[in-house]
């Protein structure tokens, strides 16, 4: 206990120091450039405004720091901000597994609007996520009920992406290498990614930009069965188009496909033994020393070593899975006067996610659980018209919204299909057993699932000057939200079609304060109200019921300073958040499934000290602590019914520090020498919903960090890097380990490279 909280005096203390000692890093691209004083512009609340002005709790990551920190992926934000935690465990999975103050998505289910909202380039994801993002301007991460503004998919904050935009001044290429080999220098992953960017002016008020990102990782894991390791590779493109035919009209058409393809990895790999004699893991007993000898005896898996590492598995079949999107946007501003100007928002997004198999046990010689010969199309099309009026004392952003989302679950391939099948290659949904079919205690069986939903929106967001230092701000959002959730279980014996229509209205708001007593200070208080829908769950049984709409009550008491160069923030927050959308695990039968339950109430509170900009000249930080009380509630039980209320809820340390930072140095007229570092401390972390201590990852450090040379107008860059200098061995999930339906005393993880296992290589960049 004192070692941890001595750690997170440091980190506070750490910040402190950096906060006192001065000025703020102007970035060099962002959703709205910056200004010549070299203000930090964002679009929190859909309009640009210097980040001081925003009467929000808003971290900002400039496109240099997503650079220099390695930001490729979802996975790979929440080194940005320390309220942001990432609990995904597959790219692009459904609902996108973000968690803003401890709040996010409890329920991985197509009827379920994510909590944390991610917005590229103002267009919501929603449930269409995809793991790669790349040829980024500017990242925003806002905390808080955001719904005023961006709707029922930002209960908890909301992720405000900007990509680089075209521009017209000059032919300009970008483009990186990273590269790690697995074995060398110390890395324990392979990675190579590859980024490129090309810009091109076609005449004085058009321009086109490409870019694009390829990223292939490697053995992360590997398989005892047959020595290989996995692979992930991803790969997308994007186009944008900038036509500006008047000063007082833009349009921005923009193109992205992207693929991913996964060679063998896991399902959460055994990470702790079932019989374990280490301090982090119990003895198991009789079931527990069968089930470890499955995994490393020479007559089962013949794994050389289970460890924390999450490294090996057995497979009787490798895991194949594809996952393929689209998306086409079209944002279009038009100015109708000085103080009026019109936008439209037009978006379109197609989602496929192929599984020829996935194996969920990964151990021998029993029978294992897999999905098999299935496939998941998701699609996504949304609408949103504003006007934004601006005047003397009064600045109001109105608009409407439409969202039409589908999803359809079903067999891969051609039919006839034959469900039931228990052989190698024809068998189709979700089965247990044996490789040959021979053995199946769940025979296989395809949930047919097809989910339809629609939000229709009206909002409105107003500040109001009350004199020359006090503005007043709120808004009001009203959603209407329509569900269809049709299953049917198609299997040996064809199950009948169940149907489940659930409906809601919503008002939603926020109102506040904000007091400028100079151009350098704002002190704010306000109150939000946020909103999620209701969403369709099933129970062991297979019937469809209403998960009830989450609702929160959120306070929040802020303060900005601008010092020189650097920008200071402190936030208070307390959220209550009534019907919590969750999961909890049981078994039907020999299967471990998951069950959707509303958790009556949670209750976030605590605070967070911000500092971003320039110490000294070529020192600039971007660093950020969050203390954060959120527990279950009172008599709430674990999966395995042990005892968790009163204790610090899923996915979410009550301490966490983040700190990036960059300081560069002249060697010589046109060289420059640099390091970088990037840090994440946290306290301890529950992993699963579960009482057992070993569920709890111990509080922890992520040290990252380069060294290299570059060109002083940054044309080019060379550099070494680490990710994980000290091989810590978080996952971002556990799951409970199993044994002929029976859980064994094992834990299960989910490894991450950079977070799991340490990568080490070396980095290579020009843009001119």
């Amino acid at each position: 206990m004192a070692y941890n909280i001595g750690r997170s005096l440091y980190a506070g203390v750490a910040l402190a120091v950096l906060a006192a000692t001065a000025p703020a890093q102007a970035q060099d691209e962002s959703a709205a450039a910056q200004s010549d004083e070299g203000a930090i512009i964002v679009t929190a609340r859909k309009r640009a405004e210097n980040l001081i002005d925003v009467p929000l709790a808003v971290t900002v990551a400039t496109q240099e720091q997503l650079a220099r920190d390695q930001v490729y992926n979802v996975n790979d934000l929440q080194r940005v901000a320390p309220a942001l935690e990432i609990s995904q465990t597959s790219g692009g999975e459904t609902n996108g597994g973000g968690r803003l103050r401890g709040l996010g998505t409890g329920v991985f289910n197509p009827s379920v609007a994510s909590s944390v909202a991610l917005v590229i380039d103002q267009v919501p994801v929603g449930n269409l996520n995809f793991p790669l993002l790349y040829d980024l301007a500017q990242v925003e991460v806002l905390r808080g009920p955001q719904g005023t503004l961006f709707g029922q998919g930002a209960s908890a904050g909301v992720l405000n992406i900007t990509t680089r935009k075209p521009s017209f001044d000059k032919i300009a290429v970008n483009g990186s290498v990273d590269f790690a080999d697995k074995g060398t220098a110390g890395s324990e992953v392979g990675e190579l990614v590859l980024n490129a960017g090309f810009n091109v002016p076609l005449g004085q008020n058009v321009a086109l930009r490409f870019s694009s990102q390829y990223k292939k990782e490697t053995g992360l894991q590997r398989s005892a069965t047959t020595g290989k390791d996995n692979e992930i590779t991803d790969f997308g493109l994007r186009g944008k188009l900038l036509f500006e035919p008047s000063d007082a009209l833009s349009i921005t058409l923009t193109g992205e496909y992207g693929k991913e393809k996964t060679d063998g990895q896991t399902f959460f790999a055994i990470a702790i033994a079932p019989n374990s004699t280490t301090p982090f893991g119990a003895p198991g007993g009789t079931l527990g020393g069968t089930s470890t000898g499955a995994y490393t005896s020479a007559t089962g898996c013949k794994m050389p070593v289970i460890s924390a590492r999450a490294e090996w598995y057995c497979e009787a079949a490798p895991t194949q899975m594809d996952i393929e999107f689209m998306t086409a946007s079209a944002l279009i501003d038009l100015e109708l006067s000085d103080s009026l100007s019109l936008t439209s928002v037009t978006g379109y997004r197609d989602r496929r996610f192929d599984q020829s198999s996935r194996d969920f046990s990964r151990i021998l010689p029993q029978p294992a659980a897999r999905q098999e010969r299935t496939r998941e199309d998701s699609d996504q099309f949304s609408q949103e018209l504003r006007l934004n009026y601006t005047a003397s004392g009064f600045d109001l952003v109105t608009g409407v919204f439409y969202n039409k989302y589908t999803f359809d679950r079903q067999p891969m391939g051609a039919a006839p299909y034959t469900y039931g099948s228990r052989l190698p290659g024809q068998r189709i949904g979700f089965s247990v057993c044996a490789y040959d079919g021979s053995f199946c205690p769940v025979p296989p069986s395809l949930t047919d699932e097809n989910t339809s939903n629609r939000v229709l929106a009206a909002f409105a967001d107003a500040t109001v000057k009350l004199g020359a230092q006090v503005e007043l701000f709120g808004g009001l959002r009203l959603d209407d939200y329509k569900n269809t959730t049709r299953t049917q279980t198609l299997g040996a014996t064809t199950g009948a079609a169940s149907t489940f229509v659930t409906t809601d209205s919503n008002v939603s708001g926020r109102i506040g304060v904000s007091f400028k007593p100079n151009a350098d200070t704002n002190l704010f208080a306000s109150y939000s109200r946020g909103y999620k829908p209701p969403a369709v769950g099933t129970d062991p049984s297979g019937v469809l019921f209403e998960l009830k709409p989450e609702s929160a009550n959120a306070f929040e008491l802020g303060a900005k300073f601008g010092v020189g160069r650097l920008q200071l923030s402190a936030n208070a927050f307390y959220s209550e958040l009534l019907n919590f959308q969750s999961q909890t695990s049981v078994f039907v039968g020999t299967a471990l499934i998951s069950r959707p339950l509303n958790i009556p109430k949670i209750t976030s509170k605590g605070f967070e000290l911000n500092a971003f900009g320039q110490i000294a000249p070529g020192f600039n930080i971007n660093a950020g602590y969050q203390y954060n009380d959120i527990k279950f509630p009172a008599g709430y039980l674990g999966d395995d019914g042990g005892q968790l209320g009163g204790t610090q809820f899923l996915n979410a340390p009550k301490h966490k520090f983040t700190l990036s930072g960059d300081y560069g140095f002249a060697l010589s007229e046109g060289l420059e020498l640099f390091v970088n570092a990037n840090m994440v401390y946290k306290s301890s972390v529950l992993l699963a919903t579960r009482a057992d201590p070993r569920y709890r990852y111990p509080a922890h450090e992520i040290i990252n960090g380069g060294i290299g040379v570059r060109a002083p107008d940054g044309g080019w860059t060379a550099s070494l890097f680490v990710r994980n200098l000290t091989k810590e061995r978080e996952p971002t999930a556990y799951l409970a380990s199993t044994f002929a339906g029976q859980a064994d005393g094992g834990i299960r993880a989910w490894p991450v490279a950079g977070l799991t296992a340490r990568v080490v290589g070396v980095r290579v960049g020009f843009d001119f």
